[in-house]
């Protein structure tokens, strides 16, 4: 009797598109979804206390000055993360070291910003509590963002059983220090302490579990520096472009008015940040393939990540009004209709991850760079165009047409890419 053939299972056609194979991507999925289970439920946690505890003008506040931060992380140097996870994927761990020792004297430069910041809202804005959370920042921050590089070592590494461990550690830890913050120092000054303690402490920790995995080895990366740097370059724009907005609703609506759209962009962000995790194993992979794998890869499965993305869409519309209702109350009811807007934004995400994380594992530095500014550009002579026209909406209106332009430039890029490969083929033939 001839057994009928067994068709493939959905799990195995999720994997196929990055052509990953399922024992591998099981094993990362179970960590993976170990860690989002204490991660979301720490994140829910944080955002029911913020919303039951805090007022909105306080948690403006608190989003303001961690816009501010945020805007200037270039000077951190982020692009080391990204090519870390491309030298130790090539054999070269003694990167980690090198790495976090230029991240952290570049973040130095951050400490007279964060303080020019921390005068002008003292003399200007006569705002103290800003004020001193913007001079306590400038201190923590060159650690802020140093020891995280332990996440890029090991994904490079494929231990996403440990990365979950120890990213679960960072979100208990968090919850802790923001709870103690919350409860005992309700200031602006009292939470963005709490903020910092809770990323640092945790990160500093993991970094020194995770130094033992590092294989001692003569061999360097001598272009680990310059990529890196070239990475940060063109982030500039984009770490300024993707805070600004923020900083200018705070100055030009007031703070309340953040509030109102920092709780309609939470649950869009939350979601944004779950998926970077579960595709941790898919951007491993990316960086092994051939620039050929990863034009078969998009070219059979591209519409497989548009699903995807819609499907993410959907299920964030039609959760949102109950989210913000149990973990914000009725003060931010306003803020349903701007974050069931928000959440079309989520449809272009996997592709455009994939699509981005293919130009940088191929080094393509034009198209980088043009990724990197026109775009950008674009978004904030918007801000000063539609904040002020539309308010809020303005605000949500930009960052659905920025998600649409952060994936069409890319798609042209790759296309523009898998024309030249099929030339090339051509002539060999």
């Amino acid at each position: 009797m001839i057994k009928p053939k067994r068709l493939p299972s959905l799990f195995t056609c999720i994997c196929s598109p990055l052509k990953l194979d399922v024992a591998y991507f099981a094993k990362g999925g179970f960590f993976t979804t170990l860690q989002q289970i204490i991660g979301v439920t720490s994140g829910l946690t944080v955002s029911y206390l913020f919303g039951h505890f805090i007022s909105k003008e306080l948690f403006g506040e608190y989003n303001l000055v961690l816009s501010i931060i945020s805007m200037i992380t270039f000077l951190s140097l982020p692009g080391i993360d990204t090519a870390l996870t491309r030298s130790v994927g090539q054999g070269y761990d003694t990167s980690l070291l090198k790495s976090t020792r230029l991240k952290m004297y570049f973040a130095f430069l951050a400490i007279p910003v964060l303080l020019g910041f921390s005068i002008f809202y003292f003399l200007i804005k006569q705002n103290t509590g800003i004020a001193i959370a913007l001079a306590i920042a400038s201190f923590f921050y060159p650690l802020l963002n140093t020891f995280t590089l332990y996440r890029s070592f090991l994904v490079a590494k494929h231990k996403f059983g440990l990365l979950a461990l120890l990213s679960s550690f960072s979100s208990l830890s968090f919850l802790a220090a923001i709870t103690v913050a919350i409860f005992f120092s309700p200031t602006t000054y009292g939470l963005i302490l709490g903020y910092l303690v809770g990323i640092v402490f945790p990160s500093f920790v993991s970094f020194l579990l995770v130094q033992r995995f590092v294989k001692k080895s003569k061999k360097k990366d001598v272009g680990l520096s310059s990529y890196g740097a070239f990475l940060t370059v063109i982030s500039i724009l984009p770490w300024i472009s993707g805070n600004l907005g923020n900083v200018l609703l705070g100055n030009m609506l007031g703070v309340e008015a953040l509030a109102v759209f920092s709780v309609a962009s939470r649950f869009l962000t939350a979601v944004q940040k779950n998926f970077a995790v579960f595709y941790k194993p898919a951007t491993a992979k990316l960086a092994t393939q051939s620039p050929k794998e990863h034009i078969e890869t998009l070219k059979h499965h591209s519409w497989k990540f548009i699903l995807l993305g819609i499907g993410l869409c959907v299920t964030l519309w039609i959760a949102t009004p109950f989210l913000i209702s149990f973990f914000f109350t009725k003060n931010y009811h306003e803020a349903i209709s701007y974050g069931r807007l928000l959440s079309f934004a989520l449809i272009p995400l996997p592709l455009t991850f994939a699509i981005t994380d293919i130009i940088i594992y191929q080094k393509q530095k034009q198209p980088q760079i043009v990724m990197s500014t026109i775009p950008q550009i674009i978004r904030i002579i918007l801000y000063f165009i539609l904040i002020p026209l539309w308010k809020i909406n303005g605000l949500v209106a930009i960052i659905i047409i920025d998600r649409i332009i952060g994936l069409l430039f890319p798609l042209f890029f790759v296309w523009q890419s898998a024309k030249k490969i099929k030339s090339n083929k051509h002539l060999q033939n």
